[in-house]
């Protein structure tokens, strides 16, 4: 029986030719010489005879074993010798993945080709092929790594040499083997992104309230507590829009967690718009104010990456309200975030209320304001603001409507010169027949102390309460803390040098007296089962005193706590774990902030040279502190060791203590965010944006009196904030 091979073909198309003149060949010998019955043209398998296969790549019947003649001269490998001893392609086709008008990267570009098997046929697949490739313009095309087998999958990757069109080959290692040349496209350059953040609205300056940073470029700055709409623009035509990522990157290289930018709805002057809402508070921030980064980063379809960036300023700054008068008192924040606080001109004064964004809500004149005011609980929609008003010939305690400011009651009390220059406190005692909220002060150089009971109705008619007639009891220290309890006893340190212990009772008894050393005391709070005090003469006396709030007698001379005793400490807070922390003016008047641990006894670390402090710190959530000095010098710490976080210089003299609140939302209600630091300084009232939340809720005296609303009283709750 004569046979014919098949010649070689560099690609499938001319295979495909020689196929069908072999099929004639073979049909038109078969006939002449009686061999074995001739291969069948088919469409189908039912166009077979005898249980055959047809091909659908050749249109031709097989058995169910095609291959197995006796060709003469033998077939290539890369083709079969069928049972009727024809030499025909044993691979229908070789398919090279990217397929032709594909566009890949930079590389390396994984590149697979695929020998397929004609029906019937064994593999008998060659240990690699060969892969090629050449620029479009005939020039160098890359590299290609070794090349990998898994049945007939030939596996390598290819680097193109650059960007632009190739020409790539897959083809059997022998000559005249099937080949397949695909045209792709290399992209190796990654989308450029242009960042823009827009300026932010620093408001509109009214009724005393600026908001804008002073500092030369911050006025427009973004504030630390902001959400800033982030835009980002690139004409990439192969952008893949879910790679598109911004991340904002504080001081000290901090960043946050990336954001993905939604694509803009409205007009585009570019192939693609996008927006991200960053949020300031998240990426560290040791500075008032400074610059953050903000960068995109993305990629087109092959995998390219490009990035872009912008720089914008970034500051603590919120508002600043001009008193138009000293402010000498520490504000108190109420249930909704209401700010109140009072100011002194001579022999004028105000009570003043702002709402958290500097707005002011009403005012009230009530003479000079030289102690602290105090809020009484909220009640449903209200709150009772104790604040006192001296004259030359009495003192006035006054309760004021917190919404409008109106006096709902009001106690005056002649005091020929006497004045009250401590703080307001409140508590809930039985002055009379029941638990009644109650405004206490004591006066300065006059010995009596005095409540009001606005809610004192019927047979209660003690809304006006002088609590020593007699006048024995002594004044209360300049500047002077005063701590009560709901018991009825009350504490505060003397102008006669001491510290002393009051009980409400039918007038006021004196419980105990202690006496620091002969120091003149300021600060008062109650830890734990101690009353701690902290005062002192001038620059090279002074300490912390402690003394049981139940003595088994009286306490009589006190001394200072161990290393204290190096200089006048006129207010202090406490922190847990013991830790008490507090400015002490040393004699060279250059003032150091001291961490000083109970438990041990001991100065636990120190910053020197940071100013003096006559007001209180406050400690706030996360390990911070927050301080004041008496030239407006406002600092924030961490409390572990008493490093710095980032500082502000003067704002102007004060000797008044801060506060500090939660972020709220537009009702007053508290949010999760960075709280808000009240500074009263130079006349005027700043709110600065900071990293705790609000108020340490786990110590035991965060700040002066105790509260933000300033009660001096440890069984009101400190706010706590999301």
């Amino acid at each position: 029986m004569l046979s014919t091979r098949g010649g070689p073909s560099n690609g499938f198309g001319e295979m495909s030719v020689m196929l069908r003149k072999v099929l004639g060949t073979v049909l038109l010998l078969g006939a002449l010489a009686g061999c074995t019955a001739p291969l069948r043209v088919c469409e189908t398998d039912a166009d077979c005879p005898n249980g055959g296969t047809c091909d659908p790549e050749r249109k031709l019947c097989y058995s169910a074993s095609a291959e197995g003649g006796a060709c003469e001269p033998a077939c290539a490998p890369y083709q079969a010798c069928t049972l009727a001893n024809v030499c025909v392609p044993r691979y229908t086709a070789l398919v090279v993945t990217p397929g032709d008008g594909g566009v890949v990267g930079a590389g390396p570009v994984p590149v697979t080709a695929e020998l397929r098997v004609g029906t019937g046929f064994a593999g008998n697949f060659p240990e690699t092929l060969s892969f090629s490739v050449v620029a479009s313009d005939g020039g160098t095309g890359g590299t290609f790594t070794a090349v990998t087998r898994s049945d007939g999958v030939y596996s390598t990757e290819w680097v193109p040499a650059g960007e632009g069109a190739f020409r790539l080959t897959a083809a059997y290692p022998a000559t005249g083997g099937p080949s397949t040349t695909v045209s792709l496209t290399a992209d190796t350059t990654g989308p450029a992104f242009v960042v823009f953040v827009p300026p932010a609205d620093a408001g509109v300056a009214d009724g005393g309230t600026t908001y804008g940073d002073p500092e030369p470029g911050f006025a427009t700055a973004w504030r630390r507590d902001q959400v800033v709409p982030v835009e980002v623009r690139t004409n990439e035509p192969r952008l893949d829009p879910s790679s598109v990522t911004v991340a904002l990157t504080g001081t000290d290289g901090g960043t946050a967690p990336a954001v993905a930018v939604t694509a803009s709805s409205g007009p585009c002057d570019a192939g693609f718009c996008g927006v991200a809402q960053l949020n300031l508070s998240e990426p560290p921030f040791d500075a008032f104010r400074s610059t953050m980064t903000v960068a995109a980063q993305g990629k087109d379809t092959v995998g390219n990456s490009g990035s872009g960036s912008a720089t914008f300023n970034v500051t603590r700054w919120k508002w600043t309200f001009d008193a138009q008068g000293g402010i000498k008192s520490t504000p108190a924040v109420g249930q909704l975030g209401t700010i109140y606080f009072g100011t002194e001109s001579g022999s004028a004064g105000r009570v003043l209320a702002l709402g958290q964004d500097g707005s002011k809500k009403w005012e009230k004149a009530v003479g000079p304001v030289l102690g602290s005011p105090a809020i009484g609980v909220w009640n449903s929609s209200s709150e009772l603001v104790y604040v006192a008003g001296s004259s030359t010939s009495s003192a006035t305690l006054y309760a004021l409507d917190s919404a409008v400011g109106d006096i709902v009651h009001q106690c005056t009390f002649s005091t020929a010169s006497a004045s009250v220059v401590g703080a307001t406190a409140v508590l809930d005692t039985t002055i009379a027949s029941s638990p009644v909220e109650t405004g206490l002060f004591v006066l300065n150089n006059y010995g009596s102390t005095f409540g009001i009971r606005p809610d004192a109705v019927g047979s209660q008619t003690l809304e006006c309460v002088r609590l020593d007639n007699s006048r024995t009891m002594p004044s209360l220290t300049t500047n002077g803390s005063l701590v009560v309890e709901n018991t009825g006893a009350f504490y505060y340190p003397t102008e006669t040098k001491r510290m002393v212990k009051y009980v409400v009772e039918s007038g006021a008894t004196l419980r105990w007296s202690a006496d620091p050393s002969a120091q003149r005391l300021f600060g008062l709070a109650l830890v734990g089962d101690r009353v701690i005090g902290s005062g002192g003469i001038d620059f090279d006396q002074g300490g912390l005193f402690a003394v049981p709030r139940e003595p088994s007698s009286t306490p009589g001379t006190v001394s200072a706590l161990p290393e204290t005793a190096t200089g006048r400490i006129n207010q202090f807070v406490a922190g847990v774990d013991g830790k008490i922390y507090f400015g002490q003016e040393t004699a060279s008047s250059q003032g150091r902030l001291v961490q000083y641990d109970l438990t041990s006894t001991r100065v636990g670390t120190f910053v020197p040279n940071t100013g003096v402090f006559q007001s209180a710190p406050v400690l706030g959530i996360g390990n911070l502190l927050y301080t004041l000095s008496t030239a407006g010098e406002v600092g924030a710490w961490s409390t572990p060791n008493l490093s710095s976080k980032w500082g502000l210089s003067a704002l102007g003299a004060t000797s008044a203590s801060l506060t500090l609140d939660c972020a709220r939302d537009s009702g007053g209600t508290p949010k999760s965010g960075p709280g808000v630091l009240y500074v009263p300084a130079g006349g005027k009232l700043y709110a600065f944006v900071v990293d705790s939340r609000g108020l340490d809720t786990s110590a035991p005296w965060p700040k002066y009196q105790h509260d933000s609303r300033n009660t001096g009283n440890p069984a009101t709750p400190i706010t706590s904030c999301p």
